[in-house]
């Protein structure tokens, strides 16, 4: 009999620049509605991917990202969540690279046995515990990030 066995995922993208720019009104019915979300699902996997992290205006909004973070990590729905990986590109005085992209995956605790790539050491490396990375992260073995050039967007330079 074949082993049945599966990973249930939850595949989330999201501009979530209102969200950091109306903190108040926006932020936390974000949060709400997406921690049901896992609550519904179950799922063993997340991939959160979100555009615009810290809003448009991120030299203002930018202080709210440390409290989205936090509200996703210690909620009690995330809790069973013991392997996570948070990618936050906050240098946004660097226009030649700044992505203003956040990417935070979650694993469940029922998974076990799991690796991630290190893209300088070419080799799967263990995963067991909880990271985040944010400010500059060029050199953060475990991300790889890249940023169309400037050229290819004139009227934004």
């Amino acid at each position: 009999m074949a082993n049945t066995s599966s990973t249930r995922m939850l595949l989330v993208t999201a501009n979530i620049a209102s969200c950091f720019e109306q903190p108040d009104s926006m932020l936390k019915p974000w949060i709400t509605e997406f921690l049901k979300t896992v609550e519904e699902h179950e799922p063993h996997f997340i991939a959160l991917h979100c555009q615009e992290v810290g809003g448009k205006n991120y030299e203002e909004s930018m202080q709210h990202v440390e409290h989205f973070v936090r509200s996703l990590m210690n909620r009690g729905t995330m809790l069973p969540y013991d392997k996570i990986r948070v990618y936050l590109d906050e240098e946004y005085d660097s226009a030649e690279k700044f992505t203003a992209l956040g990417n935070l995956y979650f694993i469940h605790q029922n998974v076990q046995d799991l690796q991630i790539w290190d893209f300088k050491e070419k080799k799967f490396m263990d995963c067991v515990d909880r990271r985040e990375y944010s400010g500059n992260i060029e050199d953060v073995a475990t991300k790889e990030k890249a940023k169309f050039p400037q050229e290819f967007f004139p009227e934004v330079c």
